[in-house]
């Protein structure tokens, strides 16, 4: 167990250079699922892609202290319909309530059979490097656990891999840590209209830098809190360039509503709405309503 850890954490600096070239391969889940629910139509790739994403941001993969796996997506009670789309694509694990009092749900997996079916996901398919990092220990316990209960265990893939935009996997990043955000003052024609993506650690900025390079565009800057990094469009001539790909590549959890809003405001101030006193109180309100469910 701890060899595959230690490896996992002696290679996390070079990753940088040398993330694979590599794009998503489910063809060992798509396998494995299919003999485990021979009647069930299986997840998609594109589910999958968003999946991942959608993970590596809001996901957790937890070893506990004695030793017994759980996979846990947590969210907000007013976003909880997200869970249960992961639910149904999936076909396994259970959506519960963690607390009522600060309305937080649980997506969360168990099942020594359904961990299978989460590793083999997740094996080669991570993104940020200090999230891999997290499953290859994840991973490393469940093929201990394997090897003890005589269950088919899965040889480790190290490397990550980089995200397209031609995959699914930044909408699902979004989803988790993206923002669509349009700042405007009631008593001033000036606005600031941006979209954000956000991570934590240096080691995975290269990733958001990588993001920048697809995109053409956009700086990726340190955040006010200490080890966070941003990338950020800023304006409307630049966010133009993120359109297309939103467009393509759907939205699952309230982001999309906030990203459709986001949009029709930018349209009014292509338009010049927010130079005219009535109008653009009205989008002073439409704007606190992004980000808000």
């Amino acid at each position: 167990t701890n060899n595959i850890y230690e490896l996992s954490l002696s290679v996390v600096p070079f990753l940088s250079l040398s993330s694979s070239n590599r794009s998503f391969n489910f063809s060992s889940f798509f396998e494995m699922y299919s003999k485990l629910y021979p009647n069930r139509s299986k997840p998609t790739q594109s589910f999958l892609e968003w999946f991942i994403g959608f993970t590596e941001g809001d996901g957790s993969f937890i070893v506990t202290n004695r030793r017994s796996l759980q996979f846990v997506i947590t969210q907000s009670s007013v976003d909880v319909q997200v869970l249960y789309y992961i639910l149904k694509n999936l076909g396994f694990g259970k959506v519960i309530l963690q607390s009522k009092s600060n309305k937080i749900h649980r997506f969360i997996v168990q099942d020594i059979s359904h961990i299978f079916l989460i590793c083999l996901i997740f094996n080669g398919n991570m993104v940020f490097f200090t999230r891999n990092s997290r499953f290859l220990t994840f991973l490393s316990v469940y093929n201990d656990l394997a090897l003890r209960l005589k269950l088919e265990i899965i040889n480790p893939i190290l490397d990550t891999l980089l995200p397209t935009l031609q995959d699914h996997w930044i909408a699902g990043f979004t989803d988790a840590e993206g923002c669509f955000t349009l700042s405007l003052l009631s008593n001033s024609i000036g606005y600031r209209l941006r979209f954000i993506l956000s991570q934590k650690w240096e080691v995975n900025k290269s990733v958001l830098l990588h993001i920048s390079y697809l995109f053409g565009l956009g700086t990726v800057s340190p955040h006010s809190a200490p080890n966070n990094w941003e990338f950020i469009v800023n304006g409307v001539k630049n966010t133009s360039h993120i359109l297309p790909y939103f467009d393509t590549y759907t939205l699952f959890s309230k982001k999309k509503e906030s990203y459709y809003l986001w949009k029709q405001l930018r349209i009014q101030l292509i338009n010049g709405d927010h130079l005219n006193s009535d109008s653009r109180l009205e989008m002073v309100k439409l704007a606190k309503c992004i980000n808000k469910s």
